[in-house]
């Protein structure tokens, strides 16, 4: 199991402004390697979940191991680990953090077909908008850019979403080939995940020869959205 939030660069354990002049807000879920290592989510029952747990603003604790129960300001929502395994990549909930001026909760998950992803709990009206182990918002909070890790994957999937929790884009924090079929430039090497002034997100790239550009989610002339400008294959 792969779970590194590389291109997010570094993060507080849970929430912290990315950028002060644009306020950008991120949620994650994993917890940084004291050693060198892959990073790691607050397991259920950890002392890292412990410690996430209080910081729900009306409540949130595990009822045994496979219960995690987090309550928001008119109600409460059961999230059930799967009852029939202990092994990791069934079906997992651990709680993240919450965020006051996004009021929302983020809550992992570990999906049956093994996908490190997560969700988030609206705290105001209790629906659960689709996530991952890490979330950027836009400055106005009107889109968000979630993070997930298939198993195995050289790489995380990205996705964009509408604040509505509507998807818009699903892609990858690397550069790949037309076909996906081979890497560009590795996850390493695209840093600096960002918002523009004109809600796109944006990244640094670092290429052979210590060179530098950045790229830009948009739409191409077909009306696609891609990372450009373009890098060539070598």
């Amino acid at each position: 199991m792969r779970i590194v939030i590389l291109a997010l660069g570094s993060f507080f354990l849970t929430v912290c402004a990315v950028s002060q002049a644009t306020a950008q807000v991120s949620l994650q879920c994993v917890v940084p390697a004291i050693v060198p290592g892959p990073s790691t989510p607050p397991f259920p029952g950890s002392a890292e979940e412990i410690a996430r747990l209080r910081q729900a603003p009306h409540g949130a604790k595990r009822v045994g191991k496979r219960q995690l129960v987090v309550n928001w300001s008119a109600g409460k929502r059961t999230f059930k680990n799967d009852p029939h395994t202990e092994e990791l990549g069934d079906v997992w909930w651990a709680y993240c953090g919450f965020s006051s001026e996004l009021s929302l909760h983020l809550i992992w998950h570990a999906t049956s077909n093994q996908i490190f992803t997560g969700v988030m709990l609206d705290e105001k009206t209790g629906s659960l908008l689709p996530a991952g182990e890490a979330v950027l918002f836009s400055p106005d909070h009107r889109f968000y850019l979630a993070y997930e890790q298939p198993d195995g994957q050289d790489g995380e999937t990205l996705k964009l979403y509408k604040r509505s929790g509507e998807m818009i884009w699903k892609g990858f924090d690397f550069i790949a080939t037309a076909d996906n079929k081979s890497v560009i430039v590795p996850a390493e090497n695209m840093r600096n995940m960002r918002w523009d002034s004109r809600n796109r997100p944006e990244a640094t790239l670092h290429l052979d020869g210590g060179r530098t550009m950045t790229v830009t989610l948009m739409r191409d002339e077909h009306g696609k959205l891609e990372w450009l400008p373009r890098v060539p294959a070598h």
